[in-house]
């Protein structure tokens, strides 16, 4: 990759780093765990660029937040929201990241769909046992504070973000998007 390919990928991964800020403002307030756009954005993310790219973004959005930009969730920043209650579940991202885009190899809606049903299924994993352990919840609590109220949420996320990606990938050649 040369020079100005580079730099084109890395603006694009601020563009999306961007939109996944953007994305994480949309919060409905739940109890211990917000539900918000961020598992959404991240979905559809995974679902139409590189394994490459959406690494970058996700590496990029979470050093926005750690040096204090308003990124996460709520306008969250800071090192101690990623090492906090909630880190586990901006963690998951790349968990999450990683299921779809290994799914996504054949891109048909099916294994488009069942990577994000199972990717956000993972991201979620991944933040309720980090909760469990930092809040030294017991695993009832845990599963009631973060799993369990957003699986129904979590699956119509991962539909829309499926649907979307679909409609992008058939109207738009994105750079650095599958192909």
């Amino acid at each position: 990759m040369g020079n100005h390919e580079r730099l084109r990928e890395n603006l694009f991964a601020a563009e999306l780093a961007v939109i996944l800020a953007v994305c994480s403002q949309l919060t409905i307030p739940l109890p211990v765990v917000p539900l918000t756009g961020q598992t959404l954005a991240v979905g559809l993310l995974a679902s139409i660029v590189s394994f490459r790219l959406a690494n970058k973004t996700l590496i990029l959005y979470m050093l926005l937040g750690a040096v204090g930009l308003p990124v996460f969730a709520s306008a969250g920043a800071g090192i101690g929201v990623l090492f906090g209650p909630l880190g586990g579940f901006i963690l998951g991202f790349f968990i999450q990241s990683w299921i779809i885009i290994a799914l996504r190899r054949r891109p048909t809606v099916f294994y488009l769909t069942l990577g994000n049903i199972v990717g956000a299924a993972a991201q979620l994993l991944v933040g309720t046992v980090w909760l469990k352990f930092y809040s030294q919840l017991s695993w009832p609590a845990a599963l009631t504070a973060g799993l369990i109220p957003f699986i129904i949420p979590g699956i119509i996320k991962a539909v829309l973000a499926t649907a979307v990606a679909k409609t992008i990938l058939s109207y738009a050649r994105l750079p650095f998007q599958i192909r």
